[in-house]
Protein backbone atom coordinates (compact mmCIF):
# COMPACT_ATOMS: atom_id res chain seq x y z
CA UNK A 1 0.00 0.00 0.00
CA UNK A 2 2.69 2.62 0.52
CA UNK A 3 3.67 2.58 -2.94
CA UNK A 4 0.31 3.80 -3.87
CA UNK A 5 0.38 6.43 -1.14
CA UNK A 6 3.83 7.42 -2.69
CA UNK A 7 2.33 7.62 -6.40
CA UNK A 8 -1.09 9.68 -5.39
CA UNK A 9 1.58 11.95 -3.23
CA UNK A 10 3.69 12.55 -6.57
CA UNK A 11 0.55 13.57 -8.20
CA UNK A 12 -0.68 16.04 -5.62
CA UNK A 13 2.92 17.42 -5.37
CA UNK A 14 3.59 17.83 -9.16
CA UNK A 15 0.25 18.90 -9.66
CA UNK A 16 0.65 21.84 -7.03
CA UNK A 17 4.25 22.54 -8.27
CA UNK A 18 3.08 23.23 -11.81
CA UNK A 19 0.79 25.97 -10.67
CA UNK A 20 3.13 27.53 -7.93
CA UNK A 21 6.73 28.40 -7.66
CA UNK A 22 8.40 26.56 -5.37
CA UNK A 23 12.13 26.11 -3.70
CA UNK A 24 13.78 22.88 -3.38
CA UNK A 25 13.44 23.04 0.22
CA UNK A 26 9.60 23.76 0.07
CA UNK A 27 9.24 21.04 -2.25
CA UNK A 28 10.70 18.51 0.01
CA UNK A 29 8.83 19.80 2.91
CA UNK A 30 5.59 19.41 0.49
CA UNK A 31 6.32 15.95 -0.30
CA UNK A 32 6.99 15.34 3.36
CA UNK A 33 3.59 16.81 4.74
CA UNK A 34 1.43 15.35 1.46
CA UNK A 35 2.74 12.25 2.18
CA UNK A 36 2.21 12.23 5.92
CA UNK A 37 -1.55 13.09 5.74
CA UNK A 38 -2.22 10.26 3.31
CA UNK A 39 -0.18 7.56 5.27
CA UNK A 40 -2.58 8.88 8.18
CA UNK A 41 -5.38 8.88 6.00
CA UNK A 42 -4.57 5.46 4.92
CA UNK A 43 -4.29 4.04 8.51
CA UNK A 44 -6.53 6.20 10.75
CA UNK A 45 -8.94 7.62 8.12
CA UNK A 46 -8.78 11.35 10.47
CA UNK A 47 -7.21 14.38 9.81
CA UNK A 48 -3.56 15.23 11.61
CA UNK A 49 -5.06 18.17 14.16
CA UNK A 50 -1.42 19.96 13.17
CA UNK A 51 -2.70 19.56 9.63
CA UNK A 52 -6.12 20.83 10.46
CA UNK A 53 -6.66 25.00 9.58
CA UNK A 54 -7.70 27.06 12.79
CA UNK A 55 -9.26 29.98 13.10
CA UNK A 56 -7.59 33.44 12.10
CA UNK A 57 -4.50 31.52 11.01
CA UNK A 58 -4.51 32.67 7.45
CA UNK A 59 -5.04 36.44 8.60
CA UNK A 60 -1.14 37.39 9.22
CA UNK A 61 0.07 34.39 6.63
CA UNK A 62 2.28 35.70 4.00
CA UNK A 63 1.03 33.45 0.42
CA UNK A 64 3.04 33.07 -2.68
CA UNK A 65 1.07 33.84 -5.76
CA UNK A 66 0.57 30.70 -7.85
CA UNK A 67 1.82 32.28 -10.90
CA UNK A 68 4.99 34.28 -12.36
CA UNK A 69 4.97 38.71 -10.35
CA UNK A 70 5.68 39.55 -14.03
CA UNK A 71 2.50 37.89 -15.38
CA UNK A 72 0.53 39.22 -12.76
CA UNK A 73 -0.43 42.54 -15.05
CA UNK A 74 -0.63 42.86 -18.44
CA UNK A 75 -1.87 45.55 -20.98
CA UNK A 76 -5.22 43.63 -21.22
CA UNK A 77 -6.04 42.21 -17.76
CA UNK A 78 -4.93 41.86 -14.30
CA UNK A 79 -4.79 38.69 -12.74
CA UNK A 80 -6.54 37.67 -9.03
CA UNK A 81 -4.18 35.72 -6.95
CA UNK A 82 -6.63 34.61 -4.87
CA UNK A 83 -8.97 32.88 -7.53
CA UNK A 84 -6.40 33.78 -10.90
CA UNK A 85 -9.69 35.14 -12.37
CA UNK A 86 -8.27 37.76 -14.98
CA UNK A 87 -10.26 41.10 -15.06
CA UNK A 88 -9.85 44.97 -15.95
CA UNK A 89 -10.34 45.95 -12.41
CA UNK A 90 -9.77 44.31 -9.40
CA UNK A 91 -10.57 46.25 -6.32
CA UNK A 92 -14.39 45.54 -6.62
CA UNK A 93 -13.78 41.86 -7.21
CA UNK A 94 -11.78 41.26 -4.27
CA UNK A 95 -14.12 43.06 -1.91
CA UNK A 96 -17.03 40.95 -3.28
CA UNK A 97 -15.57 37.76 -4.17
CA UNK A 98 -13.10 37.82 -1.72
CA UNK A 99 -13.55 40.06 1.25
CA UNK A 100 -11.00 41.88 1.01
CA UNK A 101 -9.30 45.61 1.05
CA UNK A 102 -7.21 46.44 -1.86
CA UNK A 103 -4.52 46.66 1.50
CA UNK A 104 -5.40 43.31 2.50
CA UNK A 105 -4.96 42.19 -0.57
CA UNK A 106 -1.51 44.06 -0.99
CA UNK A 107 -0.14 42.74 2.31
CA UNK A 108 -1.31 39.09 1.78
CA UNK A 109 0.77 38.31 -1.09
CA UNK A 110 3.65 40.88 -0.32
CA UNK A 111 3.02 43.11 -3.03
CA UNK A 112 4.09 47.03 -3.78
CA UNK A 113 0.83 48.71 -5.06
CA UNK A 114 2.85 51.02 -6.99
CA UNK A 115 4.21 47.62 -9.23
CA UNK A 116 1.31 45.96 -8.88
CA UNK A 117 -2.18 47.89 -9.90
CA UNK A 118 -5.46 46.77 -9.23
CA UNK A 119 -6.24 47.80 -13.18
CA UNK A 120 -4.61 47.17 -16.50
CA UNK A 121 -3.23 49.57 -18.16
CA UNK A 122 -5.71 49.54 -20.67
CA UNK A 123 -8.58 50.25 -18.84
CA UNK A 124 -6.31 53.10 -16.85
CA UNK A 125 -5.35 54.70 -20.32
CA UNK A 126 -9.04 54.75 -21.31
CA UNK A 127 -10.63 56.17 -18.21
CA UNK A 128 -6.87 59.09 -18.45
CA UNK A 129 -8.50 59.94 -21.81
CA UNK A 130 -12.16 60.01 -20.81
CA UNK A 131 -11.18 62.68 -18.38
CA UNK A 132 -8.98 64.70 -20.54
CA UNK A 133 -11.05 65.08 -23.01
CA UNK A 134 -14.40 66.05 -20.87
CA UNK A 135 -11.25 68.83 -19.26
CA UNK A 136 -11.36 67.11 -15.79
CA UNK A 137 -8.66 68.57 -13.46
CA UNK A 138 -8.12 71.60 -15.34
CA UNK A 139 -8.15 75.25 -13.72
CA UNK A 140 -11.77 77.26 -14.66
CA UNK A 141 -13.85 74.46 -16.00
CA UNK A 142 -15.71 73.59 -12.66
CA UNK A 143 -19.25 71.94 -14.57
CA UNK A 144 -22.23 73.41 -13.00
CA UNK A 145 -24.94 70.92 -12.88
CA UNK A 146 -28.15 72.33 -14.69
CA UNK A 147 -31.28 72.24 -13.55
Amino acid sequence: MASDVLKLTAQIVISHASMSELTSPELVEEIKEVYNVLASLEGEGVVPETMAPQQGEEAGVVKKPSIPLKDIVTYKHVVCLECGKKMRTLKAHIRKAHHLMPKEYFKRFDLDPKKYPLVCREYSEQRSAMAKNRRFGERGTHHKATS
